[in-house]
């Protein structure tokens, strides 16, 4: 199903195998699907079959067609991207779409592969999306005469709110069937979500931030072309987002709440069971490239996401903070890539995941206490601070099933895990940390496949590290109540934690 703010990108080549918008491959490279583009009715009748609405829809003829805001001038047709867009791009040709609207919808068909001199077209498709706290986008290209290119920047920054929910997806599958094209995908993803108050007011205080991310990339080469999904992407000024070769693709996730009440703070940051809040899947001839591509393959991601909360009851009246969900459908960080070729592979995949759960109100102690700072405190009894509630739990996985590399015994596989934990009390707290990491490459070198992890709670680290073909390792951390240790409990802040978790940094752009 399309909401109302997704980006749909379809790229048909008129006499190859058509890709399906899920990715799969509904016909081998050698058994062709001859697409209709000859009349009005006939794109109708297509763009239906594709589940896009054809009302409105625009068809571009030309040597070079356009669509987005801005028309690169004489020599171009362009149009907008307010309606659906088909480009049929003649011999040596070019098709870009640059979409920045609610709902976008494109076909662009390469007519050049049909000559007996077939001259390179470019397939270029780009999605930017800086409104709304529902994003996604889905671009689908298909060459036999040029290289694709796919560029996606989604990011997500609402206003303050108690009750915040933000999802952003991109997918993105490019076949390339010429001897020597290749698919490009750069890809990046924000969301920071700030569920905070302003000053200690009567009404109990219920905060609920809930944010999951989604990238998924399917690339086959059935030649000797390359498939690159290793880069971001930035924005420029003119021209849509464009690749960043000085960032790796990427997705970040930061949530923050700090939430002051006289009454009761209750704080939950993707504690519902709505699966992984970060899932990246890298996919690299698995389909019709599978076996039989012999260009170089390269995937390199970053997935960093960041969860603080911090609670002040003025009477101490009760703190509940909860960060994370477990068991089956819960949250957590995913990662994925898979890679076949006779040419060389290399991978490198960096997670890094930091909680921090903070009650600035009585630091978590059970004691009688009179807070002689509140103007009320002459009227009030003595006040029994309850100790919080504060439940940490993550899972950090190198991908479900094991990542795989095939083809080359020059192969690399790398991937660096990091999971931090925080909470300021002892009792009443629970602390879940989970990190698995895999990968079974045909390099043959002794460090071919590389693992590491680290997982640190409260400031005690766990290391573990493992290199070979084939690794399957996993590091645990959990404690329950007075089992967990933690540091001395900071003075209250409003606007930022008292502790400075211990924070690992690994990987790089």
């Amino acid at each position: 199903m399309r909401t109302k703010a997704s980006c749909l990108f379809v790229a048909i080549l008129a006499a190859v195998s058509l890709v399906s918008a899920s990715g799969a491959v509904t016909q081998k490279a050698n058994h062709v699907v001859r697409i209709d583009v000859s009349t009005r009715a006939s794109v109708i009748q297509y763009l239906r079959s594709i589940h896009v609405n054809p009302v409105g829809v625009v068809i571009e003829r030309g040597s070079r067609n356009y669509a987005g805001a801005s028309c690169p001038g004489t020599g171009w047709t362009c149009t907008t991207t307010a309606h659906p867009v088909v480009q049929v791009a003649s011999v040596g040709g070019r098709n870009t779409f640059v979409c920045s609207t609610a709902s976008c919808a494109v076909v662009q068909v390469s007519v050049s592969a049909l000559a007996a001199r077939a001259s390179q077209v470019t397939n270029t498709a780009k999605c930017v999306k800086g409104s709304g706290t529902t994003q996604s986008c889905t671009i689908n290209q298909t060459s036999s005469a040029g290289n694709n290119v796919a560029v996606v920047f989604e990011s997500i920054k609402p206003g303050l709110g108690l009750s915040l929910t933000a999802s952003a997806a991109a997918t993105i599958t490019q076949l390339a069937t010429g001897a020597a094209n290749g698919n490009s995908a750069c890809v990046t993803q924000n969301i920071n979500l700030n569920g905070s108050t302003g000053p200690a007011q009567a009404p109990a205080v219920t905060v609920t931030l809930e944010a999951h991310q989604s990238v998924s990339v399917t690339q086959d080469a059935t030649g000797s072309g390359t498939n690159s999904a290793q880069f971001g992407a930035k924005l420029e000024p003119f021209g849509g987002p464009k690749c960043n070769s000085y960032q790796r693709l990427a997705q970040n996730q930061t949530l923050m709440s700090t939430a002051n009440s006289m009454d009761t703070v209750t704080q939950y940051e993707n504690a519902m069971i709505h699966g992984a809040n970060m899932t990246l899947d890298i996919e690299q001839n698995q389909g019709v490239g599978l076996g039989v591509a012999s260009g170089p393959n390269s995937a390199k991601f970053a997935q960093t996401k960041s969860l603080t909360a911090i609670a002040n009851s003025s009477h101490g009246a009760g703190v509940s903070q909860t960060q994370g969900s477990a068991g089956p459908g819960g949250g957590g960080v995913f990662g994925t890539i898979n890679q076949d070729s006779t040419g060389i592979s290399k991978a490198n995949a960096t997670q890094t995941e930091t909680q921090l759960e903070h009650d600035a109100t009585g630091s978590g102690l059970s004691l009688t206490h009179r807070d002689t700072n509140d103007p009320y405190s002459g009227e009030m009894p003595l006040l029994v601070i309850p100790p919080p509630i504060q439940n940490e739990v993550e899972r950090v996985h190198k991908g479900v099933g094991q990542a795989t590399q095939t083809g080359n015994t020059a192969d690399t596989f790398t991937v660096l895990q990091s999971s931090t934990q925080n909470t300021d009390q002892g009792v009443g707290s629970l602390q879940t940390n989970l990190v698995q990491g895999d990968c079974h490459t045909s390099g043959t070198s002794p460090k071919a496949c590389s693992v590491t992890q680290t997982v640190t709670e409260n400031g005690q680290s766990t290391k573990n590290a493992q290199s070979g073909q084939v690794v399957n390792i996993t590091t645990t951390a959990d404690c329950v109540g007075i089992e967990c240790t933690f540091n001395p409990p900071p003075p209250a802040s409003q606007s930022a934690p008292g502790v400075t978790p211990t924070t690992v940094t690994i990987g790089g752009t």
